[in-house]
């Protein structure tokens, strides 16, 4: 079993983030505990080599069973997911903007939303879903997505753009964001980089800023635990903790301590592969 964070090649790092590897196996005799997942900001692909997913929003109170490989926007509300006994995937995090570029969809058609990729990417997905499911080592699983993305990136006509690394600096420091100054360094109206930001991760400038905000809080707290909520909230630019707790309810769907032993749970943690790793 592995849970794993894994770079990617440096042909592909320019777009893609990292690759999550993860292959647990439960008792056959044991329901494999749900495993919560709040809003985040995060686009990517995801392959399942083995298991099936189920993904339930309690918002919608509704669920769906995934597809074996499914592109994912945004999302926009928490999700829980259930897992089968035996559940192996990668999951292939984009950097904010890169997966505009390499589909040419309009990522504010894809928020929330997750989307077969058989439907994108033809029957070539099937060749890779086949090598991965046939990899003998977990080694090897990388580099067959480097291969595969590789060639992708190698049919974009234009490459990167300094508009296309905004997302990431929102990303990296979202309390530190402002819309007007940042607009202006690319050259665009307030009303164009507002236009053009949405069309590349899928939401707005400052909603965005909004999710990073709150994900760095909770990252924060998993990997500090003995750090106050009060600081936390402080730290990431919050004005007071209930500023923060009003984030938490919008895109975890509870508080910030539920949520904190709501994650404790997860499958990954319940069998001790993610001692080294937060937000996974």
């Amino acid at each position: 079993m592995i849970c794993k964070r894994i770079s990617p090649g440096l042909f592909v790092s320019g777009y893609i983030k990292e690759y999550l590897l993860l292959h647990m196996k439960f008792d056959v005799k044991d329901t494999p505990p749900v495993k919560a997942y709040p809003v985040n900001p995060e686009e990517g692909i995801t392959f399942q080599i083995r298991g099936n997913l189920v993904a339930e929003n309690p918002e919608l109170n509704s669920s769906e069973k995934r597809p074996q490989t499914y592109v994912f926007g945004l999302p926009d509300s928490r999700q829980n997911f259930c897992l089968s006994h035996e559940f192996m995937m990668v999951h292939v995090r984009f950097h904010s903007g890169a997966m505009f570029k390499l589909l040419r969809i309009p990522m504010n058609e894809l928020v929330h939303q997750n989307i077969d990729a058989e439907l994108i990417f033809g029957k070539e997905i099937k060749e890779v879903n086949d090598r991965l499911a046939n990899a003998r080592e977990y080694e090897s699983i990388p580099l067959i997505l480097d291969a595969f993305f590789a060639k992708r990136i190698n049919q974009i006509k234009y490459g990167m753009q300094p508009i296309d690394k905004i997302g990431r600096l929102i990303l990296a420091n979202p309390q530190g964001f402002n819309l007007a100054k940042i607009a202006n360094e690319a050259c665009l109206s307030f009303r164009q980089f507002e236009k053009r930001f949405a069309q590349q991760i899928g939401i707005t400038p400052k909603y965005f800023a909004r999710i990073c905000r709150f994900y760095q809080a909770y990252e924060l707290k998993e990997s500090q635990p003995n750090l106050d909520w009060l600081s936390i909230a402080v730290q990431t630019g919050y004005t007071d903790y209930q500023h923060m707790v009003k984030d938490f309810k919008r895109f975890a769907g509870t508080t910030p301590n539920t949520l904190i032993r709501e994650s404790v749970q997860n499958p990954e943690r319940r069998l001790n592969l993610a001692s080294d790793f937060v937000g996974v």
